[in-house]
């Protein structure tokens, strides 16, 4: 793993159907420790020239086939973590909209993404809170529940 650490910021949409389940996908990466399976909001690099929210509507279109009114960010996420064999100091920029169950489609635009996310599933705030697997971000359950009594 290279000792230069890269600076990442991410775009990422939390998407709620009617009923305030929340969509994630399970993503499994190769790791210099093997491999790391976890459950995140969909989302990725912001690139240069594009707005948070511009790269958040993008990732949405590349990794779904969707395209849904953002509103936000409503939230930050800083991390560090290990991510294509480079040590990564990351930012998580989240935005929040909603959308029917049937709409999303998981696809990926590189290789890397066709090989690291495997599938997609609604989650209830209780199977979050109950989950052994990890979600990211961490304090998921609690972001979809302050989201959801703003709009009640």
């Amino acid at each position: 793993m290279s000792e230069v650490i890269r600076q990442r910021r991410s775009a990422r949409a939390i998407l709620l159907d009617s009923t305030d389940n929340v969509l994630l996908i399970r993503f499994e990466v190769q790791r210099t420790s093997g491999p790391f399976t976890f459950w995140a909001t969909p989302g990725g690099s912001v690139e240069d020239g594009e707005t948070d929210a511009e790269a958040a509507q993008r990732e949405l279109i590349e990794e779904l086939h969707l395209e849904v009114a953002l509103e936000g960010p409503i939230h930050v996420v800083a991390s560090q973590f290990e991510h294509e064999s480079a040590f990564v100091d990351n930012t998580d920029i989240f935005f929040l909209g909603k959308c029917e169950r049937s709409a999303p489609r998981l696809d990926a635009l590189t290789d890397s993404e066709r090989t690291a996310m495997r599938e997609i599933r609604w989650w209830s705030v209780a199977d979050i809170e109950n989950a052994a697997e990890l979600i990211f971000p961490e304090d998921l359950a609690s972001l979809i529940k302050a989201a959801t009594s703003q709009s009640s």
